[in-house]
């Protein structure tokens, strides 16, 4: 698995300041890469009077495939809310399925796999 390793440079930063701001990046960084799906093993946040930076081991090359699928109206709903479904899923009506639920037969947009696209790209080295 891949290392990441994101190293800043600014002005000098206050000796008060600068594990405070190390921690922070370490944070921000690693919850994101969470949120988008990507795991990794650990991570270390150091700091310098001009640097920033941090070593994140172990990371998913890739996040996890999703599956997603979106539950329309009833079918014998009014017109205007078909269209509204099919505008807020990007469809036409043919790419529509029709479902028995619980209580009613409904719309959906057909489930596909995607990969989740992380939040920045980094290039391979």
């Amino acid at each position: 698995m891949p290392n990441l390793l994101i190293e800043l440079f600014s002005e000098e930063i206050p000796a008060r300041m600068q594990r405070r701001a190390a921690e922070d990046l370490k944070k921000l960084i690693t919850n994101g890469m969470v949120d988008a799906g990507l795991t990794y093993a650990g991570a270390a946040a150091f700091s310098t009077p001009r640097r920033l930076s941090l070593a994140v081991e172990d990371v998913l090359s890739e996040s996890p495939t999703v599956r997603e699928e979106r539950k329309g109206p009833r079918v014998d709903a009014p017109e205007k809310a078909i269209e509204g479904f099919l505008r807020g899923a990007g469809l036409s009506k043919d790419q529509l399925e029709v479902r028995d639920e619980k209580k009613d037969r409904c719309i959906s947009q057909p489930s596909k796999n995607q990969a989740v696209q992380p939040p920045i790209s980094l290039p391979k080295c």
